[in-house]
């Protein structure tokens, strides 16, 4: 054990509208299991939507179950999806952004209220955006990172973070050297091993290292091999519209996630737990906002809560018992 002791790193995934699951997973713990997360866990980590349920939880907003009430309703959703004009007379046919960002942004003004990254001091925060120009990922991370120095608020931080492409436009950062940045996802959409490398570089040792990594869904196998060889052959003849329209976006946040927790396992063993599940594949859309789509997501949250919580516990009771032992060898 390191002269830090243990660290507890709660990572959550990008997703879109079913950021909705690892929310209401969360508010599940927090109610069923009578803890409070914000105290257990040292460090939060996000990407896209999971930046916004990170931010929140970092700077202490509110209970777990106001930001399931309020910002993944879907009245809060349905706003911050909102349609731009273009989309409303052109559908499909457009070649702008999806939706146009501004009652995202007013959303996110309002959830942060002002606050700069380097205004939270008592928890490590990790938000992932993605530098589309220069092609290089983006860390934001509280009093360190590439833009610790200029202390960027916080709505700046989480409005690029969820800028995902085709969906909604790139975010210009405020520094002296501005950065045209878009949704992390684009680089990983599980931001657990790039919260991994950092407690690593913060000083904490690999075995001092516990994490909860939240995932936002996987479509169901529920295809047959025909109906798959049809979409595969189909597929050998799609463009980059095809593609766009088959959910591209979606396929790339996928990969990146499946990855991620892979090697997440490989390095932490049962100090890592990764709480996903396989959704049927008319839940996987990342802008469906509808009132029976949030409490389809809420549903399979409590499923996933209910089928993960014994492993939830006996990780918590570990991490409680590594702390401990560190203070008993202080």
């Amino acid at each position: 054990m390191s002269e830090k002791g243990p660290i507890f790193i709660l990572s959550v995934d990008g997703g879109g509208s079913r950021g909705a699951i690892p929310a209401n997973v969360l508010n599940f713990i927090e109610c069923e299991e009578q803890i409070s997360v914000r105290k257990e866990f040292d460090f939060f980590a996000g990407v896209s939507t999971g930046a916004l349920v990170a931010a929140y939880l970092a700077r202490n907003a509110g209970s777990l179950g106001q930001l399931v009430a309020g910002g993944y309703s879907s009245e809060s959703m349905t706003k911050i999806f909102n349609k731009s004009v273009w989309d409303k007379m052109l559908g499909r046919m457009q070649n702008q952004p999806k939706y146009d960002g501004i009652n995202k942004r007013a959303y996110i003004d309002e959830q942060v209220d002002g606050v700069l990254i380097n205004d939270i001091v008592d928890k490590h925060l990790l938000i992932l955006a993605y530098d589309f120009i220069n092609r290089e990922l983006v860390t934001f991370k509280n009093n360190r990172g590439h833009d610790a120095v200029y202390n960027p608020p916080l709505a700046e931080i989480c409005d690029a973070a969820t800028a995902a492409p085709t969906m909604y436009p790139p975010v210009a950062t405020t520094a002296p050297k501005r950065r045209w940045l878009v949704d992390g996802a684009l680089a990983t959409n599980d931001p657990s091993q790039c919260a991994i490398s950092e407690a690593l570089a913060m000083g904490y040792l690999l075995d001092d290292i516990w994490m909860l990594s939240l995932g936002t869904g996987k479509p169901a196998h529920d295809l047959s091999q025909e109906e798959r060889d049809k979409i595969g052959g189909e597929s050998r003849g799609w463009g980059i519209v095809d593609w766009l329209t088959n959910g591209l976006l979606d396929h790339m946040m996928s990969a990146s996630s499946s990855v991620s927790a892979h090697q997440c396992e490989q390095l932490l063993g049962d100090r890592y737990l990764r709480i996903n599940g396989e959704l049927p594949r008319s839940l996987m859309q990342i802008d469906n906002t509808t009132e029976v789509r949030v409490e389809d997501f809420k549903s399979y949250a409590f499923l996933w809560f209910e089928q993960f919580v014994v492993e939830f516990r006996a990780l918590l009771d570990g991490v409680r018992a590594a702390r401990i032992q560190f203070a008993e060898f202080e």
